[in-house]
């Protein structure tokens, strides 16, 4: 099977899981972010953000935040990478689930 073959079929997959899944996925967001802070805190871990940056942009203790970030792993939310810092799986934005600005 040519590459692009198989690109254009996993890319249907993809998207047929991803509407598949939608409700289900934004209501264990909603559970595991149920306030503005968690969902701030969240959103900031791209995979970039250092965690003493976004424990002071979200008002977090270290305990708390580390905490939540394993939950959030635990949950398949977040993933791990190598130098240590956290990376959400998905954006709130996807989902309607970004705080609106202060």
């Amino acid at each position: 099977m040519a590459e692009d073959t198989v690109v254009g079929i996993l890319v249907e997959i993809r998207n047929w899981i991803r509407a598949a899944s939608f409700t289900s996925i934004r209501s264990l967001l909603e559970t595991a972010l149920p306030d503005p802070q968690s969902r701030q805190a969240y959103q900031m871990l791209d995979g970039k953000a250092a965690m003493e940056q976004v424990r002071v942009a979200a008002k977090m203790s270290p305990n708390k935040l580390v905490a939540l970030t394993q939950k959030w792993t635990a949950m398949g939310l977040m993933e791990s990478l190598p130098d240590k810092k956290k990376k959400r799986i998905f954006d709130l934005q996807d989902f309607g689930l970004v705080n609106p600005p202060e």
